[in-house]
């Protein structure tokens, strides 16, 4: 089993679990939908006596991603489609 804590700036925080281990598909998903904006990720797997929590940023670089990068791109989309979106309404 396993966990991804999720906290924001506001301190609201969100927790996502699966069973087994986590898939590389999986964690970009999770990421793209709770952790692009989060303050804070962590994984963690159980047995908790065996894993040690780490960043979710860490997690994703051993499935080959980059998490600051993937991050950084979604934001600079979405402020671009903002952009657009206010000048259609003008």
């Amino acid at each position: 089993m396993w966990k991804i804590f999720f906290t924001y700036k506001d301190k609201s925080r969100c927790t996502v679990q699966g069973k087994g281990i986590i898939t590389p598909e999986l964690a970009v998903k999770c990421y793209y939908r709770y952790g692009i904006h989060a303050a804070e990720s962590i994984y963690q797997q159980y047995p908790k006596k065996d894993h040690e929590p780490v960043p979710m940023e860490e997690k994703m670089r051993e499935f080959g991603v980059d998490a600051k990068e993937m991050k950084t791109a979604v934001l600079q989309w979405e402020t671009l489609l903002d952009r657009m979106q206010e000048k259609e309404s003008k």
